[in-house]
């Protein structure tokens, strides 16, 4: 009887320690970031209605969709390239990121763009920040809360890991 507590108790212990957590409660790791991934999904969250969104001032959010990411997590530099299309414009540009703790219990990725020499282009040092819902090791989500014509809303994008490699 002793040993079938015993087990329980172990099986019960090893089931809470499971990794299904998600990363509002784990600190995202720099390293699972590390790589070359691409947005293969664009969603809006909000009430129902027209959304249009101009994401990080650089594109209407549409352009983003295949859009490859590049991320190097030892100096935090990277960049992003936009593939371009008959409504959007072909860009590659380089940013320098980091994770960010509000202290509300959730995780946001933040960047900034740079140039060849990670200095910051913006002269008032701005950038960017989105809320991570989840970062496993070859997929994650991350919103962008924003408005479109006094309208709150969320853009969703869904990146899928191409590969462990990254070039700037």
């Amino acid at each position: 009887m002793k040993k079938l507590l015993f087990f329980s108790f172990v099986i019960l212990f090893m089931a809470s320690c499971g990794s299904t957590q998600s990363n509002t409660e784990a600190k995202p790791s720099k390293k699972t970031l590390k790589g070359t991934w691409k947005v293969t999904n664009i969603r809006f969250v909000g009430e129902k209605g027209l959304y249009k969104a101009n994401l990080f001032d650089m594109a209407d959010s549409a352009c983003f969709k295949e859009s490859e990411w590049v991320f190097i997590p030892n100096n935090g530099s990277g960049k992003y390239t936009l593939p371009g299309g008959s409504q959007c414009e072909a860009v590659s540009t380089r940013i320098h990121w980091s994770f960010y703790e509000p202290g509300d219990g959730t995780y946001q990725f933040q960047f900034k763009y740079v140039d060849e020499k990670n200095k910051p282009i913006d002269a008032a040092n701005r950038g960017y920040r989105s809320t991570i819902d989840s970062l496993e090791e070859n997929t994650m989500t991350m919103r962008i809360e924003t408005t479109y014509e006094g309208n709150e809303f969320d853009v969703v994008l869904t990146y899928t890991k191409v590969s462990e490699d990254f070039s700037l």
